[in-house]
């Protein structure tokens, strides 16, 4: 559900696939209430903090933090 969230309120996703999207939540009632509830949370956020974008360094920071893995290995001998 997740990444359909991420991909509908992405600006670069193409105005066919967000329709494609919105119908898979459509027909899925918790998902629907979960896409009414982070609409709610963005429009907070927006009403709060208008335009305002996080400094460049931070959105760097950030980005790399999503898009990167680390795992631990283990071994037992």
């Amino acid at each position: 559900m997740h990444p359909l969230l991420c991909e509908l309120f992405d600006p670069d996703t193409p105005p066919a696939r967000v329709l494609e999207i919105r119908e898979q939540i459509a027909a899925c009632p918790h998902c629907f209430g979960r896409l009414e509830s982070e609409q709610a949370v963005r429009d907070l956020v927006r009403d709060c903090c208008g335009e305002a974008r996080a400094p460049e360094p931070l959105r760097e920071r950030i980005i790399a933090s999503i898009t990167s893995v680390s795992y631990t290995e283990i071994r037992y001998n």
